[in-house]
């Protein structure tokens, strides 16, 4: 081996060791993180789909605040990054819910194409018929059901929270 190799080696060792150090506050990171997307999903669902079914739309908080769900969804990325990680991270340290782990990494990992392959703007776009970008409309609806795909990962992770406290 190479010593540029030895230094990958050594600093994968590094993080993990860090990560296995620290297990408990990732976990909770993770969570957090991911945790934050419901409010996006809240928009998503209240402003975008129902506004698209009914006319009309539910969103309940002032649209002032529209920013604020904005920057939520930009902590996506960190959120999936980190979700990333810890599924990753399960599959090596603990065997017996490898499969599980594997099904979240991988809903996690279709989150990450969903956010270069279409974007929450182009959807609005597509759905409300603004010129900015011109994509079909199954497409969107395909977008946005991504999105909820996160929904299944927050449960499995506020339940490895819960757990943990108990230990």
């Amino acid at each position: 081996m190479t010593s540029g190799a030895n230094t990958k080696v050594d600093l994968v060792g590094k993080f993990i060791n860090f990560y296995n150090r620290y297990e408990k506050l990732n976990l909770k990171i993770t969570f957090s993180l991911i945790s934050l997307q419901i409010l996006h999903l809240y928009w998503l669902t209240t402003d975008v789909v129902l506004q698209k079914i009914f006319d009309e739309s539910f969103f309940l908080a002032p649209k002032s605040l529209l920013p604020v769900f904005v920057v939520i969804d930009y902590i996506e990325i960190p959120a999936l990054i980190s979700g990333l990680i810890f599924y990753a991270y399960s599959i090596r340290s603990n065997k017996s819910t490898a499969k599980k782990s594997y099904l979240f990494l991988g809903l996690l990992g279709v989150q990450v194409i969903h956010i270069f392959w279409i974007t929450d703007e182009v959807v609005y776009d597509s759905l409300f018929k603004s010129n900015f970008v011109e994509i079909p409309y199954v497409l969107s609806w395909i977008a946005i059901l991504i999105d909820y795909l996160e929904l299944p990962v927050m449960a499995d992770l506020f339940y490895k929270v819960i757990k943990k406290k108990k230990r």
